[in-house]
This record gives C-alpha cells, structure tokens and sequence, in this order.
C-alpha cells in the first residue's frame, strides 16, 4: 500500500507547491499592479497640488466670479421650499432659480456646519479639482491601461490653468463637482459600451448622469453627448440604442424632484432660455474658429499639451484607433464656442497618449510593461537599511530628461501664473480689499431696499456681501431669456467703456435701468468686466463729481458710491 500511494503523495505535494507558488506569483503581480498604480498617481497628484498650493498662497479672496453662487446656497438655506422660485438681490424683480441645485445644497450644508462661504469657495475649488485629477487619471489608465498615461493625463489636467481655470476660481466649486459627475458617467459609458462590462458599468453611468443633471447644466449636456457618442462610435445596436435611452430616462427620473419644481414654476422654457442665452448649444460652424484659436492661444506657456494632443490623435488613427479620439472630441465639439473646462477632455487624455508615444518612440523604452517599478529601481541593503536606488540605462537618461525638460517648466509657469491676482492675470480677483470696504458701507449706511448700479465683475458679489440689489448683472439673467442676458450684458460692457458721466447716465437710459437705479459703484483703475479687463479713466470720476446728477457718498482708494438723480437736467458734456 505504501508504494501505491507514494506517487500520489509525490503528485499531491508537487501540485500543492505548484498551486501556492501561482498564487504567489499571482499575488506578487496583483500587488506590483496596484503599487504601481499608487506611485504614478502620487507622481499626478503631487505637481497639482503644487499649484493649488500657489493659488491659495496668493489669493486670499478666490478668484473670478462666486457671490451668485453662494446667495443660490444661502436661499436655498434660507427657503422651506425644495428649489425657491427666484434669488433676489440679482436685478429688481430677482432671477428665477432655474440652476440645477446639488452643488448648491452642498454649499448650504457646509455654511450650516460653519464653514465660511467666501472660505469654501477658495479652498474647496482647489481640493475638488484635485478629485477631478484622481478620477481623469483613473479614467485614462482604464481606457488606456497604462498608469503612465494616466499620470501625464493627470498632471496636464491638474496644472494647465488654460484648462483648469474656471475650475480654480470660486465658481469652481460647483463646475468642479459637475465636471466629476460627468467623468464618471463618462467612465461608465465606456466601460459599458466599449468594453461591454454590464450591469456594474451601467449603474456607474445611470448615477454618473443623474448627479451630473443635479449639478450643472453644460457638464450635464457634455455627459449626455459622450453617452450618445459612446453608443454611435463602439455599439450602434438597437439594443444598446434603448440601453441609452433608458440610461437617460433613469437619469432624468433621479433629478425628477429639481426639474419638475422648476417646471411647474416657470413653465419648461426656462430651460431653453438658460441653453440659448450664452449660446452653449445653437451655434454655427464659424464658432469652430474659436475653438481651433482657444486651442492653441490660450496657454499661458508652452502649449505642449495641445501639440501632443495633435501627436496622440494622428498615432492612434494611423492605428485604426480613431474611435477614442473622436469619442472624446464629441461634447467638446457639440458645445461651442468652446468651455476651456471642456477642453480638457481632448488636451488631457490625447496629450498624455502623444507624450507616450513620443516617449517611447526617442528611448525604445515600452512604459507600459507592469513591472517597470522592478526594472528601473533596484535595492541593495547597506547597515540594515534598504534604499531605493535608479538603475539607470542610456535611454532612461534621455526619458528623465525629457520629462524634467518639458513638465518641469511647464509646471513652474502655471505656478507662476497661478499666484498672480492682478486683471490681466488668469485667477484675477474680482472683488478686493477696497471693495469690501465699499460693500460694508452699503450694508451699513443704505437703505435696505437700496438698487446699485456696479461697473464690472463686483456686480454679481454684491447681494451676497450687503443684502442689497444689485440692478445690472451679466449671469443669472441667461435664465430670463437672450434678451435680457444681451441686455445686461451690453449695458455693463458699455459702462466700463464711459468717459464722463453723461455716458454713464444715458447707458443707463438706454438700457432701461435708470428708473431702478439709486447708487453707482464705480472703482477706479483696471477691474474686471465679465471676463476681460478693463480701465476707468480719472476722468470719468472727475466728471461725475462735476455733474448734478450724481453725488458722491463714499469714496476710498478703490471705489467711488455716487447717490443717483435722474430727475435732474443733463448736463451735455463732451
């Protein structure tokens, strides 16, 4: 019996060994794959965060435009209703609350543990944008199952401030967490259509799409135009084309509670005023000449990115891989004129896939072998202690420099103009010291029915900071139709371009406002209007001070307050 059952003890004892040395070597790479995974992501997240860093460092109040948004927060504190049906402080008769309202719940829950708004605004646009990172890293090593991909996708994504602007500055809080519900209804729609991974993926997208309606409404139709795409490019089934739409369906259902307040309010065409207005989606071909401008004149450095975005794009069609690329171009080209935000759903993910090839291509190096943290480093032990030491060839040599080469300065540019706060810089300050001054003044010394005119960007802070209206505004109105929104538009562009006090005075004639308006705000020097910078001359205070129809109340270093009196006669001036 012995000799009969030695084989089998031999062959039990083999396969034993055999079986927990697969699962060791299975482990082994299990663990290699995630370590590496960790290690490019750590190596995404560091440059980015470098300059957020030099953002907050600087700014001490956030950048760009947010008071609307944090009044949207504070009556949605403030109301018993669901969804309000107007936010007053923002013209006369206030604008319907017609935004998709999470991110705004999001603010009010924060202010109600006693987060300061303003203080939300400028640290939490950074710290979401660092989330956006993790999950357009995540994304691109899925699509491209490369780690290394994911991590240039993920520094040009975290650090190219001609994408990532309106991500930074104190709307960023909002667009940020849109833009991160669209990424993963993105990622679920790949995952689903492409790779075919069923009913885990489409649950992914199903949410993914419904927090991006909640949350805001350009990302939302960029995520609707990627699902649809997704279908066109990799399915194009009957099956899969019901599969959207129920995907969209279930969506719509899960923002249901929103949209159908809103509806019952003020009737479904406050949806097709908010999409015209600012022309996100009924734009011609010739708007195609600014996206093709904004792609490649809008980097404050060298625009490396959209040159290896043009590499990527050009290697993998010449692959017959044209379906990423144009899965990817789809919300981008559908929204013109061109969101830079948008932008980085090209510029990330085909730059990072250009950087690659081109990588690969001077060093003969293949970046996407899984055990190339083994390959480059090696571990000798020296007392006790283990280092960490490259082991470097030739073509490593020429691979770091080139990295170093290219992203370290690009890096250090975008820090740079990260810090910057003046108005001809990329994060400019809307709103400063002098104009707080200004504003508690208001607060303090007006009525509380009081209407002000505001020259530029400070507009849209005022009602939060005074609790006073502020009679001409650029955003918001878009909910009121195109009419209104050219009209406040127009109306606050032509202000920042008076010389004298008689242009101020039949600007607002002309426009209508005039019967509205109690007090002018006027700053003095360079100030932000919309989007662009702009310059009071001296003259035009020298001017209003002159003139009867205006009286100034307030004055410090940064701003004039004039008490307005249309009843009194012209005074005709050159």
């Amino acid at each position: 019996m012995e000799s009969l059952s030695l084989p089998f003890d031999i062959g039990s004892t083999l396969y034993s060994s055999l079986s927990n040395n697969l699962m060791n070597v299975l482990l082994l790479q299990v663990y290699m794959r995630l370590n590496r995974y960790r290690v490019f992501l750590l190596l995404a997240l560091g440059p980015s965060a470098v300059v957020q860093i030099a953002y907050l460092r600087t700014h001490e109040f956030p950048a760009l435009l947010g008071g609307l948004f944090l009044e949207m927060a504070a009556t949605v504190a403030s109301s018993d209703a669901l969804v309000p049906a107007t936010i007053s402080g923002f013209t006369s008769d206030g604008i319907p609350f017609g935004y998709p309202p999470l991110g705004f719940y999001v603010i009010a829950l924060f202010q109600k543990l006693g987060v300061d708004g303003v203080s939300l605004l400028r640290f939490g646009a950074p710290v979401i944008l660092l989330c956006n990172v993790v999950m357009l890293y995540h994304f691109i090593t899925v699509i491209t199952d490369s780690p290394e991909t994911g991590c240039i996708a993920g520094i040009i994504t975290g650090t190219n401030l001609s994408l990532n602007v309106y991500l930074i500055g104190a709307s960023g809080f909002v667009r940020g967490l849109g833009f991160l519900f669209m990424l993963v209804a993105m990622l679920g729609a790949y995952q689903y259509y492409a790779n075919g991974e069923g009913q885990r993926a489409l649950a992914i997208v199903v949410v993914g799409w419904g927090l991006v309606v909640l949350t805001h409404p350009v990302q939302a139709a960029a995520a609707g135009a990627a699902i649809a795409a997704a279908w066109l490019v990799w399915d194009r089934s009957l099956r899969g084309l019901a599969t959207g739409a129920g995907i969209a369906v279930v969506g719509l259902i899960i923002a249901s509670p929103w949209w159908l307040t809103v509806v019952s309010i003020h009737g479904v065409d406050i949806f097709f005023a908010g999409a015209g207005s600012q022309g996100s989606i009924n734009n011609s071909l010739s708007d195609l000449a600014d996206l093709v401008r904004w792609f490649w004149g809008s980097s404050y450095v060298l625009n490396w990115p959209a040159v290896f975005a043009l590499i990527g794009t050009v290697a993998m069609v010449s692959r017959g891989e044209w379906r990423l690329p144009a899965w990817l171009a789809t919300p981008v080209f559908l929204l013109v004129p061109p969101h830079g935000r948008l932008g980085i759903l090209i510029v990330a993910p085909l730059g990072a896939v250009g950087f690659i090839f081109i990588l690969s291509a001077l060093t003969g190096l293949d970046t996407d072998l899984p055990d190339m943290s083994v390959q480059w480093f090696s571990r000798p032990t020296l007392s006790g202690m283990t280092f960490v030491l490259p082991d470097l060839s030739s073509k490593r040599v020429v691979a770091i420099m080139f990295i170093v080469l290219l992203v370290g300065p690009f890096i250090s540019q975008n820090m740079v103009a990260a810090s910057r706060t003046s108005s001809d810089s990329p994060l400019p300050v809307y709103v400063d010291a002098e104009d707080r001054s200004a504003m508690e003044w208001i607060e303090d010394e007006t009525a509380v029915d009081a209407q002000i005119a505001v020259f530029g960007g400070a507009s849209e802070w005022l009602p939060y900071f005074t609790n006073r209206t502020s009679v001409i505004v650029k955003y918001g109105t878009e909910w009121l139709g195109q009419e209104t929104f050219r009209r406040h538009e127009s109306a606050q562009s032509q202000l920042g371009n008076c010389w004298n006090a008689s242009c101020v005075n039949a600007t607002l004639v002309k426009y209508e406002f005039a019967p509205e308006v109690d007090y002018v705000y006027v700053p003095y020097g360079r100030f932000m209007s919309g989007r662009t910078a702009t310059s009071i001359p001296p003259a035009l205070h020298r001017s209003m001070v002159a003139n009867p129809q205006f009286t100034r109340v307030y004055r410090n270093s940064g701003v004039s307050i004039y008490k307005y009196n249309q009843t009194v006669p012209v005074d005709r001036e050159n």
